[in-house]
């Protein structure tokens, strides 16, 4: 597993970004259309957080599958990877996952398909690092520790100093504590893992995870999904959220082609 992946600038096509998704993958198929998104030439990233409460966890690995697809670990990948780091946990120990964390869909999943899914998400980086137009810009699932420049954040992440790594998967005491500050060195991040009624800015850093797979099991008023080109304007990625729709796209304009219309 490469910790960090680095992704050239998109010279063709456009990038997205998505927050939490925890199985709520209609949703960002839901987004992609609005967004007339081109598999061709566009480019999907992702904050982590594919899986757990969400119906539609398992289908994951088909996601990752997608040639534009480029995701982070989340702290969810990390609990299931973990289950599994000795080799086949004894089903009590399963069990036990699954009375927490949304666990549960994994015990109606067959073997050959957790198989595919754990060797899809072990790969998954800690961190991508995305050239764009506007920038550098990071992608992570939770939090740079507070007073960390980008160029030592991606030192302790490579070298997998254990405080660091779990900032970056467990962290909110910059979003908890409204810390506008930002993180020297880079353009712009895009984290997750707290929910926003957002996105929610702090400094060069913005917080995408708006509760999706509340808003698809529970209604709008539990969440939503907000997905966001990667080099948009920050006036169109932090504005005040407009309408109820279950898709907060934030972008200077949507292209005029056809709606994606795809699926996995």
């Amino acid at each position: 597993m490469d910790m960090i992946k680095r992704l050239g600038r998109n010279e063709c096509g456009r990038d997205f970004v998505v927050g939490d998704i925890h199985g709520a993958f209609d949703l960002v198929l839901r987004a992609m259309d609005k967004a007339r998104f081109d598999p061709a030439v566009d480019r999907l990233f992702s904050v982590g957080d594919l899986i757990d409460r969400g119906n539609g966890s398992h289908r994951c690995a088909r996601f990752l599958a997608q040639p534009y697809v480029h995701t982070v670990r989340g702290n969810h990948e990390d609990m299931l990877l973990d289950l599994y780091k000795d080799g086949e946990p004894v089903p009590a120990v399963l069990m036990f996952a699954a009375r927490s964390n949304g666990f549960g869909w994994w015990l109606s999943t067959s073997d050959s398909q957790r198989q595919d899914i754990l060797a899809a998400i072990r790969d998954l980086p800690y961190v991508l690092e995305v050239e764009t137009a506007r920038g550098t810009v990071g992608i992570l699932h939770a939090d740079v520790p507070r007073g960390m420049s980008w160029e030592g954040f991606l030192e302790d992440i490579k070298e997998g100093e254990p405080s660091t790594l779990k900032a970056c998967l467990w962290g909110r005491s910059r979003v908890q504590s409204g810390d506008s500050s930002g993180v020297k060195g880079v353009g712009r991040i895009f984290a997750g893992h707290t929910p926003q009624e957002g996105p929610k800015q702090l400094g060069n850093v913005f917080y995408i995870d708006s509760a999706a797979v509340f808003g698809a099991l529970h209604g709008v008023d539990e969440g939503w999904l907000t997905m966001a080109a990667i080099d948009a304007s920050t006036s169109a990625i932090a504005a005040p959220r407009k309408g109820s729709a279950l898709v907060d796209l934030r972008v200077d304009a949507v292209a005029p082609s056809v709606p994606f219309g795809g699926s996995w």
